[in-house]
């Protein structure tokens, strides 16, 4: 295997299991705008997406009801977010890492109060040396921007970067940006959603990237 100097992280459901908090807070803000509840499909599109593909689920919405949801999403959200917790073997696999030398940082499609929140909840926060969130990024997966942008502010080239994520989109970007990908499916991450996309690996446990980076 080629030298790698940095492992860059999705957040929501890959690294903390704030996932299914983010559905409940987006159907409860389609319930109390709509006065209905989200079907299987609109959950699977809204999964891991930011607040705009509520406009492309949706266009119909008014500005003033998309406004509404989003308020209404995010406050059911914030009320919630401190139950959050990390996944099983992530706290173990990002010391290895940390402490073998490696960059790493976050990209994610939150607000950067929640990602911080949720981040130093867990006491994961001084793993990272950069983390972007949704105010940060100058567009959003499964755009290769944000994955780029963080790799300049780590000093690191693409190519010597690993980007693990739980969404198609994740995989999508990480081509994208000619990193390598790394599919997690101990969180939020599907099989047969992430398979047909040819990540370069397929992980079921974090203490997989300890072992394909340090063994």
């Amino acid at each position: 295997m080629r030298s790698y100097t940095g492992v860059l992280f999705d957040l929501d459901g890959t690294l903390i299991n704030s996932e299914g908090l983010g559905m409940e807070a987006y159907n409860y803000g389609i319930r109390k705008i709509l006065n209905r509840d989200l079907d299987e499909h609109e959950k699977l599109y809204l999964l891991g997406k930011p607040f705009k593909a509520l406009k492309e689920l949706f266009p119909f919405l008014s500005l003033l009801e998309t406004e509404r949801i989003i308020e209404e999403t995010l406050g059911y959200y914030k009320k919630y977010n401190h139950n959050i917790k990390e996944y099983s073997g992530i706290r173990e696999m990002l010391q290895s890492l940390k402490g073998n030398g490696f960059k790493l940082g976050i990209v994610t499609a939150k607000l950067k109060q929640n990602a911080e929140k949720e981040l130093q909840n867990t006491g994961l926060m001084s793993f990272f040396e950069v983390i972007l969130s949704k105010e940060d990024c100058l567009d959003f997966k499964p755009s290769p921007i944000p994955l780029l942008q963080l790799a300049e502010k780590l000093n690191l080239k693409p190519s010597d970067c690993f980007y693990v994520g739980d969404q198609p989109t994740d995989i999508q970007a990480t081509h994208a940006a000619n990193m390598t990908s790394i599919a997690a499916l101990w969180g939020e991450g599907k099989k047969e959603r992430l398979f047909p996309l040819n990540p370069t690996y397929l992980f079921d446990s974090p203490s997989q990237i300890v072992t394909l980076l340090l063994n």
